[in-house]
């Protein structure tokens, strides 16, 4: 039977260090730091992690939305979407709410809307952990249905998470696509869970590529997100994860607007709605006559 090579590494460290030709490597913790608005810091922990455990051996993990993407404006954004939903401190008044949420509007503002990083030496980052051998990939709430909008906008940001993501130890090009729940899919480096828990999800992708770290680095703006990643791997006595809640974006739009999103910024999402698709049913008659989500006026 295949024995992994991380437990065969492990194996041979244990020998090393009975034989006292090491020290030893220390045991595995998991943390969560909370409003980090750079990715200096994670950059800075990497480099640790990679020091303490090799760079194969330490796994990156990335949201997208609000984290290594973000809307270049507020209509069919992250807090667009979270307003929406109900998420904020202002609520959408009854005639401001999207018929047809996930059904039409999604996937439209997505193929609509170009995206822009969040910070601009982000790639540059990115592509120096794969090239220094780190596996790196995506993990995002996003639905499979939104795939082809959302990797063409990584990659016109310069990221392209195909070069160093997660695969079976076989070397194998896994292309993934199920139902756990919901629908997801893993390809080219991203996986798209349709808002399921991320951390059941990465734990159930890690085993089916059957890949262990000894470290895993993850890296979200939703605290929700990253309480359930931490939750589902605290206590390993074999990986030390280190989370970091990152409110870049957030903190940008508090400092400058005093909140998240203001009432102003509501009502113009709103107003930008109607006209968008006033237009739309205009250049397509046929979309305004049916009598499904794409018609509802």
């Amino acid at each position: 039977m295949r024995i992994r090579r991380s437990l065969l590494r492990g194996l041979f460290v244990v020998f090393l260090i009975t034989a006292g030709c090491v020290t030893p490597v220390p045991a595995p913790e998991s943390s969560i730091e909370d409003d980090i608005v750079s990715f200096d810091r994670v950059d800075a922990v990497v480099a640790t992690l990679n020091e303490t455990y090799g760079s194969d051996d330490v796994l990156i993990v990335l949201d997208i939305d609000n984290t290594i993407l973000t809307s270049s404006v507020d209509l069919g954004g992250d807090f667009w979407y979270q307003w929406q939903r109900g998420r904020l401190g202002v609520q959408p008044e009854s005639d401001q709410k999207v018929d047809c949420l996930f059904e039409d509007a999604i996937g439209l503002l997505y193929e609509l809307g170009p995206m822009q990083i969040t910070e601009a030496s982000l790639p540059d980052k990115i592509r120096t952990w794969q090239d220094s051998g780190n596996t790196v990939f995506a993990l995002t709430s996003r639905s499979p249905k939104y795939r082809a909008a959302t990797e063409r906008e990584l990659m016109r940001a310069g990221v392209d998470l195909s070069r160093a993501a997660l695969s079976p130890e076989d070397g194998g090009v896994p292309v993934y696509r199920d139902i756990t729940d919901r629908e997801w899919s893993y390809m080219q480096g991203v996986m798209m869970t349709t808002g399921m828990n991320k951390g059941a999800m990465l734990r159930m992708l890690l085993d089916r590529t059957g890949r262990e770290f000894s470290a895993i680095v993850f890296v979200d703006d939703t605290r929700r997100h990253v309480d359930h990643v931490f939750a589902e791997f605290k206590g390993s006595d074999r990986t030390a994860v280190r989370l970091f809640h990152f409110t870049r974006i957030e903190a940008a739009r508090e400092e400058t607007h005093g909140a998240v999103l203001t009432e102003q910024q509501a009502a113009k999402m709103a107003a930008d709605w109607q006209r968008l698709k006033a237009v739309l049913n205009a250049v397509f008659p046929a979309r305004a006559a049916t009598e499904d989500c794409l018609g509802t006026p």
